[in-house]
C-alpha cells in the first residue's frame, strides 16, 4: 500500500508539474520571460503560490525549465522533419525549413527563445542548447559530406555557423513582429516566405557540392 501511494504521489506532482509549466509557456508565448511571473502562473493553473515553489523556488529555475522544455520540444521537431525523408540535401533543407516555419509560427515565443535579453543563469542554458542545435545539425552535415553531397570542411564549425546564420536572420523580423516594422528602415525585410527562402538558399550554398545540387 505504501508503495501504491507513494506512486500516486508522485504521479500527482509530474501532473502538476507539467501544469505549471505548460501555462508558463502560454505566458512567454504571449509576453517572453518578462511578462513570467510565479504568481500568475499560480493564478492560471488553479494552484496556491507558495505551492509553485515547491516545484520552482524561484523565477529563474522556472524561466530555465520554461526554456528547456520549450527548446527540447522545437530541438525534436526539427529532428523529425530531417527524418521524415530521404537524402543528406533533402534532410537538411527539411530541417531548415522546419526550424524557420516553427518560428513564424510562434514570433513571440522564438524570440524569448533566441534573442530575448534574459538573466546570466538563463543566457547559460541558452548557450548550452545552442550546442545541441549545433549537434543537430552537425550530424546532417557528417552524413552528407560521407556520401559527397556536401563540401567537406569541419562539420561542427559549419553546424554552428548554420545555427547562428539562422538564428540572427530571424532575429529583427521576430523583433518586428512584437514591436511593430519602423517605416523608415526601408533595409529591414518582415519575415516574408520570401525571405525565408532566402536564408535557407543562403545556408545550403555554404555546404552543398554542385554534385549534391545536381
Amino acid at each position: 500500500m505504501a508503495y501504491r501511494a507513494t506512486e500516486f504521489t508522485e504521479s500527482r506532482k509530474a501532473q502538476t508539474r507539467a501544469r505549471l509549466l505548460k501555462e508558463a509557456r502560454k505566458l512567454v508565448s504571449r509576453e517572453g520571460f518578462r511578462g513570467l511571473s510565479i504568481a500568475e502562473v499560480a493564478r492560471r493553473s488553479a494552484i496556491a503560490t507558495g505551492t509553485v515553489y515547491r516545484y520552482f523556488p524561484s523565477k529563474s529555475e522556472l524561466c530555465v525549465a520554461v526554456f528547456e522544455v520549450a527548446t527540447q520540444r522545437e530541438i525534436e521537431a526539427v529532428t523529425a522533419a530531417s527524418e521524415q525523408i530521404e537524402g543528406p540535401v533533402q534532410q537538411l533543407r527539411a530541417a531548415l525549413e522546419c526550424f524557420i516555419q516553427r518560428a513564424m509560427q510562434n514570433p513571440n515565443l522564438a524570440y524569448a527563445l533566441i534573442a530575448e535579453p534574459v538573466d546570466p543563469e538563463l543566457e547559460q542554458t541558452r548557450l548550452n542548447y545552442r550546442a545541441q542545435w549545433a549537434e543537430v545539425f552537425s550530424r546532417l552535415l557528417q552524413q552528407g559530406i560521407r556520401r559527397g553531397a556536401f563540401i567537406a570542411q569541419p562539420e561542427r564549425l559549419c553546424a554552428t555557423a548554420l545555427v547562428g546564420a539562422m538564428a540572427e536572420t530571424v532575429i529583427i523580423p521576430l523583433q518586428q513582429a512584437r514591436h511593430g516594422t519602423p517605416e523608415n528602415n526601408p533595409v529591414i525585410h518582415p519575415l516574408t516566405q520570401a525571405h525565408c527562402q532566402q536564408i535557407i538558399a543562403f545556408c545550403m550554398r555554404a555546404v552543398v557540392t554542385p554534385e549534391g545540387n545536381s
